[in-house]
């Protein structure tokens, strides 16, 4: 599989890179690269590199590095073609298609066995599903609104969709490989959803890529059951209803746990709720949220793990950019609950009534420090110090500082200047960890063992330069392979090729007296390998001594 190399040539230098990593991230000029907060790990200080004259990116972080092709793989979490199509989409350039014919089919079938299923599913549930029908109803959920959804049922059966979809031509593998059958201890097949309320998963372009399926009783094992992760379905990066969100006029999304909770949202007008599909919320998920809305609700369960998991979540929107708001269900343990209780004019009040992320923290150390004795109190406080320091905002932090005092009955100058010396705190560990990473690869370029990456920079900065350095002299495998591909495009490279190719762009930046340094470089790898070689022959001399008799070695 392969695109023809002039067409990736083409789309590498017409992508520029700035504009394509800020629909993801921030970054700010400096000198002749822009530095931002990595989109692929969260992090306080800036360690993801962007250097568009070269059309590279590298983070000294999480060590992901290459060129656009390779950037859109991580952002988007797509594989190599269907990021290739991204970027020539984004460029309005034709793509290609006869070199990619295999991969192609292989995605296009999965998908089509997945909207067989879906289909298979909702048929069921007309049919056979009487007793899932009834659980809905009892759930008040709409058959008008089932039908938007897709709402199926997979039977109490072992092989039906096995049975009916291989009457339709797909093999029990292509159901393997598509999420849809699990193999058994002895390698056999059996469907992988059975007697389960199945909610179709899509992508944002409406295509069912993978199941989520919610028992109907609490005999199952999980109450949600979701798809095996496949070529088409990464659920690290999937919103369950996200493909309807995107088309809400509302400025915010409302974040659930659960399907059942996103399905009764939208039944009852909100129609921009979305939901993790069986994970926790993660970096790429909050990425996805940030380039549709810049505001998010927060409407997680009421209980220890809800409140455990809407911390993560806000950490994790924040460093994404989206402001947090957090829903405070009172009367009900989740969003579902809430609104058949009390119906959708009372959960447009809580909405209305929702705490930001710091008014919701302070509160939950409320709850754990209510400050009712001294010692409650110096832990209320010191909990809250922590907290306010790493508000981005002095005056966030006044403001909120200020409420703290009030609550404890104590200087709002005390709380303040507790307050300053957590952020001068803050501020030193950030300074000293830029620091150090900032003149980490300046104490890697003077480390001999890293000598082959100097003299690779080098050597792709300066090609017109000559070596004496061959593949053999390279003793990392990484390096040298980057040696053996120095006349290659980096989009043509492997992934770790690429990647370290990029690292080695971000680190040895503006070297002085190139020439000079290569040849320092290779006195250095060349002094090594005679070492290695020295080393080699001393063990070797060790092992024969061992093999000599005693009198022989003594000269006897």
């Amino acid at each position: 599989m392969g695109f023809p190399e002039r067409f990736l040539d083409e789309l590498t230098v017409k992508t520029d890179m700035i504009a394509l990593v800020s629909n993801y991230t921030q970054p700010v000029r400096r000198g002749t690269r822009w530095f931002a907060r990595c989109p692929f790990h969260s992090e306080k200080t800036p360690s993801f590199t962007v250097t568009p004259e070269s059309g590279l990116f590298y983070c000294f972080g999480c060590q992901a590095g290459g060129g656009p092709i390779q950037f859109v793989m991580r952002a988007e979490n797509l594989e190599f073609a269907d990021a290739v199509r991204f970027l020539a989409a984004r460029l309005g350039l034709a793509v290609p298609e006869e070199d990619d014919g295999a991969f192609k089919v292989k995605r296009e079938r999965l998908l089509e066995v997945n909207r067989m299923a879906a289909r298979w599913y909702y048929e069921t549930l007309s049919g056979e599903g009487e007793r899932c029908a009834e659980y809905m109803r009892g759930r008040g959920m709409s058959p008008a609104f089932a039908r938007r959804f897709g709402l199926g049922y997979a039977p109490d059966r072992w092989d039906g969709l096995m049975m009916a979809l291989g009457a339709r031509g797909v093999s029990n593998d292509e159901l393997f490989h598509a999420g849809l059958a699990s193999r058994g201890q002895k390698g056999g097949l059996y469907d992988a959803f059975r007697d389960r309320l199945m909610f179709p998963i899509f992508d944002l372009r409406g295509q069912v890529i993978g199941f989520s399926g919610r028992a109907l009783s609490g005999e199952a094992a999980a109450k949600y059951k979701n798809s095996a992760e496949s070529p088409v379905y990464q659920k690290r990066g999937v919103l369950y209803a996200a493909h309807l969100a995107r088309k809400s006029e509302k400025p915010f999304w409302i974040l659930c746990e659960g399907n059942v909770d996103v399905f009764m949202l939208h039944q009852a007008g909100y129609d921009n709720a979305v939901a993790t599909c069986g994970t926790a919320l993660t970096d790429m998920q909050a990425r996805l949220i940030a380039r549709h809305v810049s505001e998010t609700v927060l409407a997680y369960d009421a209980d220890a793990a809800g409140q455990n998991a809407t911390g993560k979540a806000s950490s994790l929107l924040e460093a994404a950019g989206v402001k947090v708001r957090v829903l405070r269900l009172r009367g009900a343990k989740d969003p579902d609950e809430f609104i058949r209780a009390y119906g959708s004019g009372a959960f447009d009040k809580l909405i209305m009534d929702s705490s930001n992320h710091t008014e919701y923290r302070l509160s939950l150390i409320e709850g754990k420090h209510p400050p009712d004795s001294d010692a409650e109190k110096l832990e209320y406080l010191r909990e809250a110090t922590l907290l306010l320091a790493g508000l981005p905002t002095q005056g966030e932090r006044f403001v909120y500082g200020s409420r703290v005092a009030k609550r404890l009955g104590i200087s709002e100058k005390a709380v303040l200047k507790d307050v300053d010396i957590a952020v001068a705190k803050r501020r030193r560990g950030a300074e000293k960890a830029e620091q150090a990473q900032t003149l980490r690869p300046r104490r890697q370029q003077n480390s001999a063992p890293l000598a082959e990456e100097k003299a690779l920079a080098i050597l792709f900065r300066r090609p017109e330069l000559e070596t004496e350095l061959s593949a053999a002299d390279f003793t990392n495998e990484e390096t040298r392979q980057l040696f053996l591909a120095r006349e290659t495009p980096p989009h043509t490279m492997s992934a770790g090729t690429a990647r370290l190719y990029a690292k080695l762009m971000a680190e040895h930046e503006g070297l002085d007296n190139d020439a000079a340094a290569l040849k320092d470089c290779e006195r250095r790898i060349k002094e090594r390998a005679l070492l290695a070689a020295g080393d080699v022959m001393a063990k070797y001399k060790r092992y024969k001594d061992t093999k000599t008799p005693k009198e022989t070695r003594d000269g006897s």
